[in-house]
């Protein structure tokens, strides 16, 4: 019984170290595709720019990620 538990518990702690790290790397990309990629003008007004959405979803990827790592210690 106590083994099942550890084991479930190893198995619970190597998903977060994943999961964080995922997180983490998307964020990253998106951000520098939003620093790096000349994106075309949006073609409707009511839209944001490219560029500003990227850069703000991966910053929420990244801040999520930074909480995952933060739950697991």
């Amino acid at each position: 019984m106590e083994r099942k538990t550890e084991e479930r518990s190893t198995e619970t702690a190597r998903r977060l170290s994943i999961r964080w790290k995922v997180l983490q790397a998307l964020g990253a990309i998106l951000m520098a595709m939003g620093f790096f990629v000349d994106w075309p003008p949006p073609q409707e007004t009511n839209l944001p720019d490219t560029s500003s959405f990227l850069i703000i979803v991966g910053g929420l990827l990244g801040a999520a990620g930074l909480l995952a790592a933060l739950r697991r210690e």
